[in-house]
């Protein structure tokens, strides 16, 4: 007996997806990218070299999703820690990028700091529910010009498992694969074994930013997966309805997805179902509405179709603070999302509609992951666990707690245990005082002060240091 939240009807399915080919066919994609033009016109694409329009037959598309591969290895740099997208499992992931860290000692919000970045990178790599390690804050105080290459090292000097990140421009593609080759075993980077992904945005509506586009193709050309996020704002730059925010994201996704298998036919892509909402009283984004629940299960429906990997939004929330309405946020996206079995759940670790990071809420996400996964364990309904012969052995009027099968079930897992979110009567926590944040805060601190991250390769410091300071040198004046 186990909960499911089932994808919308075929019929429903079918028409975002013929409605997507559609916009592809006559509305097309702008592509501000000569080299992307040039490979989609050769395909066979109606390119208009003038404004950069791009239109897609039917036949582009569906040859695409015929190459993209469902089975696609996140690898990391410890091959313990590997993450496979095949449909067997969902692993967490960080969330990113963010401009702000609520500093769990102070109190304060403030700009995030690459040691905000690499605290919250050693934090995901003890935890063992994160499987992926998403670059979850930009850090103010590195240099412009090299802030993406010093933002990877501090991701990969921090955690032994798969890093995403972005790469804002072509000139930083070499450097990148040069830190990613020292950080790999063997000091060379294997596409057979990517240790690093992109998530690759294209801008609604309908049109890509052409310095990110050209990074995003010479990363495909060296074998670095793809994680296609169309970040929309349902009322603003997307349309307002639910049908056509989702169908407009599958358009820009689609069309991502096309051009990736061009440059590099069989190359990983990962689908992720979310787009975002407006909120038309404050006029911000919301990060977890209740239509987030209704967008992502339709995404998943088509990324189901389209027999691609998949990762789901949850956890993020909209609330500046843990609180009541953090709580609700997180609980509610990352249990709707986790019964619909994504290969990834996206979100851990933030406030403020996914802008600032906390530290202490990367570890609380974590105890919602659990809860979730318990849920989706579900139910056994057999001889042994509806326990008849127990129930007649004790008998009216007496209890289970010295019966056998209490502690066998106990330890197997079948009641929840949590670790941070205690059950505690008024009496106790009132004399302790220490709330889940608080005792999030003191794992935290825990982890900072003695959990060891898995060296570097023997001479990768050293070569890392020399790519960051050519990095520096040829950069800068960017």
């Amino acid at each position: 007996m186990i909960p499911r939240i089932q994808p919308p009807p075929a019929s429903e399915i079918e028409a975002i997806h013929a409605a997507s080919l559609r916009v592809l066919e006559e509305v097309g994609v702008v592509f501000p990218d000569r080299e992307a033009r040039e490979l989609l016109a050769a395909a066979g694409a109606d390119v208009h070299a003038d404004s950069g329009l791009v239109k897609f037959p039917a036949r582009l598309v569906e040859e695409a999703l015929t190459s993209a591969p469902r089975d696609v290895l996140l690898a990391g740099r410890d091959p313990a820690r590997d993450v496979r997208c095949d449909g067997s499992q969902t692993f967490l992931t960080l969330d990113g990028t963010g401009a702000y860290t609520l500093d769990h000692g102070s109190g304060e919000r403030r700009a995030s700091t690459l040691q905000d970045l690499a605290d919250a990178c050693r934090v995901a790599d003890a935890a063992p529910e994160v499987g992926v390690v998403w670059n979850i804050v930009g850090a103010a105080d590195a240099a412009p010009a090299t802030q993406v290459v010093e933002e990877l090292v501090a991701c990969v000097r921090n955690t032994s498992k798969h890093v995403q990140g972005e790469v804002q421009r072509a000139v930083e593609v070499p450097y990148v694969m040069e830190i990613l080759a020292a950080a790999a075993e063997g000091g060379r980077w294997d596409p057979e074994r990517p240790i690093f992904s992109i998530v690759y945005c294209p801008v609604p509506p309908l049109q890509h930013e052409p310095e990110m586009l050209a990074a995003a193709v010479a990363l495909a050309r060296e074998g670095v997966p793809m994680c296609v996020y169309s970040m929309g704002l349902a009322g603003a730059t997307a349309p307002i309805t639910l049908a056509g925010a989702a169908m407009q994201a599958n358009a820009e996704i689609l069309s991502s997805i096309v051009l990736f298998q061009l440059v590099r036919p069989g190359l990983p892509c990962i689908y992720v179902a979310d787009t975002g909402v407006l909120d038309m009283r404050a006029g911000i984004y919301a990060a977890a509405p209740p239509e987030s629940v209704l967008l992502t299960q339709a995404m998943v429906g088509l990324a189901r179709r389209y027999d691609l990997p998949v990762m789901a939004t949850g956890l993020t929330g909209d609330a500046n603070e843990a609180s009541m309405m953090s709580g609700v946020d997180a609980g509610l996206t990352a249990l709707a999302s986790m019964l619909m079995e994504p290969d990834l759940l996206v979100g851990a670790g933030m406030h403020g509609g996914a802008q600032m990071l906390s530290l202490p809420k990367i570890l609380l996400d974590c105890e919602i992951f659990r809860e979730c996964k318990r849920v989706l364990a579900g139910m056994t309904v057999d001889d042994a666990h509806l326990m008849t012969g127990v129930v007649a052995e004790v008998g009216p009027g007496g209890h289970f707690l010295k019966a056998r099968q209490t502690r066998q079930y106990m330890r197997s897992g079948e009641l929840y245990l949590p670790e941070l979110m205690l059950r505690e009567p008024y009496e106790a926590w009132h004399d302790g005082r220490r709330a889940e944040v608080g005792r999030a805060v003191a794992a935290v601190e825990q982890i900072l002060a003695g959990h060891r991250v898995k060296s570097l390769p023997l001479g990768a410091d050293a070569r890392i240091a020399d790519v960051v300071a050519a990095a520096g040198r040829e950069l800068g004046g960017r």
